[in-house]
């Protein structure tokens, strides 16, 4: 639940960004927004398109043009060793790598084994 608020509040200023409009010469219309797409994807792509542009809207165009031809256009890159933008690893990280710890299989604790003679 958590991550969900974080990734919303993350979005939250993406949102105010006019769909519409058209951002880079020759764009393609996609037909999608933010809400369309994986928060996680989106905000990863944000970080990688900074290599062709550090104005929002401009990535934003990117990001969503990318994520019309495979959802998961940016864990598909990140997997694949295609980027190396230390921000979009980090966030990358953060939001598709499982940090659980690994269970238990037995039902002892450390302090409680015993050695049997």
């Amino acid at each position: 639940m958590a991550m969900k608020k974080i990734l919303a509040e993350s979005l939250q200023e993406y949102k105010i960004l006019n769909e519409d409009t058209q951002v880079i010469k020759g764009e393609i219309p996609t037909g999608l927004t933010v809400e369309d797409v994986d928060p996680k994807e989106f905000l990863v792509g944000l970080e990688v398109e900074t290599r062709h542009s550090k104005e929002l809207s401009v990535r934003r165009t990117l990001v969503l043009q990318n994520l019309s031809k495979n959802p998961k256009y940016y864990s598909e890159e990140m997997k694949g060793g295609l980027i190396s933008n230390p921000a979009a690893i980090n966030i990358y990280k953060k939001y598709f790598i499982n940090k659980e710890k690994p269970h238990r299989t037995d039902n002892y604790k450390s302090s409680e084994i015993r050695l049997q003679k």
